[in-house]
């Protein structure tokens, strides 16, 4: 017998990271089959190969109105996302992954019991951003796209054997920061032009990035419009010292940070001196060069049992 909070599908496809937090995914995934099998629905599980069998897949199972339920983290909603944004379709999220930003900001339970009965829920609109390339390519992006700093991090992360797990992120950040580059930025919001040296640039459609670091604390998905974060040209140890207070949000008082908000964002970073031309990240994946204007969509993606309060506007 169904769920009573149930949609109508009586499909879904469980569509899981193999190598989501070192294997995770795949064990919280048979749990997940278990509950969804035990309330009636027929249930198929693909673990894909790459990205794009991931977002084909998704794809061609949204269209077919079976329930897509992305089994990881940030990343495999990220390629989820391409697919669903924008369009009539919903899908459902059980976090398993390293990072559960966007599951965290949409108050999805971690439990995997509890993430499967939401993840067949009712759909929910929230927010997406747009990015869009110098040549038109458009993207999607559900948590923070950003630029500078974080992304080199994350870039660097990506390049590291050891250590692994979390700790390779702290790594690539002390990396980072014997190198510290600095771009000059040209960002124009709503229309308004600013510009200036900085360190990072972040959009975000959600308050969480990097595994739970609250870099924009009063952004949600339900407002409508994007938190601009800048972390002006400092040195290094002042940025050693802010890095830690963005796990609580506190670093928004220091004086090199700045917010802003808009709806409308038009971003350029140039390397200044030795650092080398930084690229767009979004849910920590590579989004293309800049510049990029990035749109908030309202209600564009439209995801099950969420639950999102409007945060600022």
């Amino acid at each position: 017998m169904k769920h009573a909070a149930f949609e109508t599908e009586s499909e879904a496809l469980l569509l899981v990271n193999p190598s989501a937090n070192r294997g995770r995914a795949e064990r919280v995934a048979e749990e997940v089959r278990a509950v969804l099998t035990a309330n009636g629905l027929s249930v198929e599980q693909i673990s894909p190969e790459n990205v794009a069998s991931t977002r084909k897949v998704a794809t061609e199972a949204m269209r077919r109105d079976a329930r897509v339920v992305a089994v990881g983290g940030d990343g495999l909603i990220h390629h989820v996302v391409q697919g669903a944004a924008e369009k009539p379709v919903c899908f459902g999220i059980v976090p398993a992954g390293t990072g559960n930003d966007f599951a965290t900001a949409l108050g999805i339970p971690t439990a995997p019991s509890e993430s499967a009965l939401t993840a067949m829920q009712s759909p929910v609109p929230v927010d997406v951003l747009r990015m869009t390339d110098s040549l038109g390519q458009v993207r999607y992006g559900a948590t923070i796209a950003t630029a500078g700093f974080s992304a080199a991090v994350n870039i660097r992360a990506e390049q590291l054997v050891w250590p692994r797990g979390p700790s390779r992120y702290t790594a690539a950040t002390l990396i980072e920061l014997v190198r510290l580059p600095r771009y000059h930025v040209d960002l124009k919001i709503d229309g308004h032009e600013h510009e200036g040296t900085c360190l990072l640039v972040a959009v975000a459609n959600t308050s969480l990035f990097g595994g739970g670091m609250k870099i924009a604390p009063s952004a949600s998905p339900a407002s409508g419009s994007a938190e601009v974060v800048l972390i002006h040209d400092t040195s290094a140890l002042t940025l050693l010292r802010v890095l830690p207070k963005t796990f609580s949000g506190n670093h928004v008082s220091h004086p090199s940070v700045q917010i802003l908000r808009g709806n409308e964002i038009e971003l350029s970073l140039t390397p200044v001196g030795n650092s080398e031309p930084c690229e767009l990240r979004c849910d920590g994946e590579p989004v293309g060069s800049l510049p990029q204007s990035i749109t908030v969509v309202p209600g564009g993606l439209q995801i099950a049992g969420a639950t999102v309060a409007g945060g600022s506007s």
